[in-house]
C-alpha cells in the first residue's frame, strides 16, 4: 500500500522522499558532516536515513520533503555523535590506558643506545664479574651471599661490582 503526496497526486510518498534524498544527497551529507565533523560518518548517516525511508511504509503526506529529510539526517547525525562519544568513553578508561615510557622520542632513542652500549660492555667482561654485577644490581642479591655462592671473599665481590659499575657508566656516557 502506497500513499500519494497531496501536492503531486501521482507519486508515491516513499518515492518522493527517496527522489528528494537522491537529488539533495550532497547537501544532506554536508549538513551531517558539519554536525559530525567527519565526512565518512556523514555519508553513513545519510545512507542510514535512506535505508529507514525504504523500510518505513506509509505515514501522512509530507508537504516539505527536504525539511523532513534534513530533520531525519540531523537526528541520525546527533545519534551517531552520541554513540561515538559513548563508545569512546567505554574504550578509553583511564585504568586501561597505557602510559608512554617517555614523552620525547629522542630521549627514548638515547636511552636505548645507552642500554645497547652497556650490554656490549657487559658482554666483554668475564662471566663471573657479569654474573655478580647483574645478581647484585638487578636481582638485589646481597654481596655476602654472592661471595659464599662463588667461593670468594666479600671484598673481591665488592671490587667486581665496583669495576663492573664503572665500566657500565663509562659505556653509557
Amino acid at each position: 500500500m502506497t500513499r500519494t503526496v497531496a501536492s503531486t497526486g501521482s507519486v508515491p510518498e516513499d518515492a518522493s522522499l527517496l527522489a528528494a534524498l537522491v537529488r539533495e544527497q550532497r547537501t544532506l551529507v554536508d549538513y551531517a558532516a558539519r554536525i559530525l565533523r567527519d565526512r565518512a560518518s556523514a555519508e553513513d548517516v545519510v545512507q542510514e536515513v535512506a535505508v529507514k525511508l525504504c523500510e518505513a511504509r506509509g505515514g501522512g503526506g509530507i508537504g516539505a520533503p527536504l525539511h523532513y529529510l534534513r530533520r531525519m539526517v540531523r537526528n541520525a547525525a546527533i545519534d551517531c555523535a552520541r554513540r561515538t562519544a559513548r563508545e569512546g568513553c567505554r574504550f578509553t578508561d583511564e585504568a586501561d590506558a597505557v602510559i608512554a615510557p617517555c614523552t620525547c622520542p629522542q630521549e627514548r632513542l638515547e636511552q636505548c643506545e645507552a642500554l645497547r652500549a652497556v650490554m656490549a660492555a657487559l658482554s666483554a667482561t668475564p662471566a663471573r664479574t657479569r654474573r655478580v654485577l647483574l645478581a647484585h644490581r638487578i636481582d638485589g642479591v646481597p654481596q655476602k651471599e654472592l661471595a659464599r655462592e662463588i667461593g670468594v671473599s666479600p671484598t673481591l665481590v665488592n671490587v667486581m661490582i665496583r669495576d663492573g659499575t664503572a665500566l657500565c657508566r663509562a659505556a653509557a656516557a
